[in-house]
């Protein structure tokens, strides 16, 4: 038996996703971007040409966390507090 995907979810749908569509394409051309820096002799780029990658697998990480289904709180079950 062959599993039924969920169709994908536009934009509107799923707000999280351009997060990713704009968020990773950016970091890739920021990381670019100040290799070029850094190969030109600022060595302050260095720093960037690490951070920028791991700026879009950040985005990427918080997108998968985001996009899995929550069981919804529960705190029936919770002693209730009283003010005296």
């Amino acid at each position: 038996m062959s599993k039924s995907k969920e169709p994908s979810k536009t934009p509107e749908q799923d707000p999280h996703r351009k997060w990713v569509l704009w968020g990773v394409p950016l970091c890739v051309v920021m990381a670019f971007f100040e290799l070029d820096r850094a190969l030109g002799g600022n060595h302050r780029s260095w720093v960037y040409v690490a951070e920028w990658p791991f700026f879009g697998v950040f985005i990427i990480y918080m997108y998968w966390k985001l996009s899995q289904p929550q069981d919804p709180f529960d705190d029936s079950n919770d002693p209730k507090r009283e003010i005296d």
